[in-house]
């Protein structure tokens, strides 16, 4: 595997003509995404990572924490979120839900449209659906 510095981590947007949409990748928060938002936002839909942190410093340049996913979304100029690396596998020490659960409060707080779909379900934006906390019936 190597050093996971030298791996090429990027985010990706889709630019058309009516529509925009922004995946983060993995990564840490930084002022990147503030540039991004400059460059090619506003976006319709952010796909941004939430889960799979810390704890320790290690993780922090690779892998957000939801409060700075959420950052993330408005500085890239986000208008829904669809909160993305969470609820896979365990490869951190948390509930695997724990990460949904700061998203939604977060979320809330600042006042983001949030999309929550059960896998494999279909959303269209603009337009976001009400979203269901479907994590809790399965806890």
């Amino acid at each position: 595997m190597g050093d996971y510095k030298a791996k090429l981590w990027s985010s990706w947007a889709i630019v058309g003509p009516s529509h925009r949409f922004y995946y983060s990748g993995d990564t840490g928060y930084s002022s990147h995404f503030k540039e991004i938002g400059e460059k090619l936002g506003p976006f319709d839909l952010t796909l941004i990572k939430v889960g799979a942190y810390g704890p320790g410093q290690a993780w922090i340049d690779v892998h957000m924490e939801p409060e700075p996913a959420m950052r993330a979304h408005l500085d890239v100029g986000g208008e829904t979120l669809l909160p993305v690396h969470w609820a896979t596998f365990n490869l951190a020490n948390h509930d695997w839900d724990e990460p949904i659960r700061r998203t939604v409060a977060e979320a809330a707080r600042l006042e983001i449209d949030v999309v929550t779909p059960r896998i494999g379900e279909w959303i269209e934006v603009p337009g976001s659906q009400p979203s269901q906390a479907w994590w809790e019936g399965i806890r």
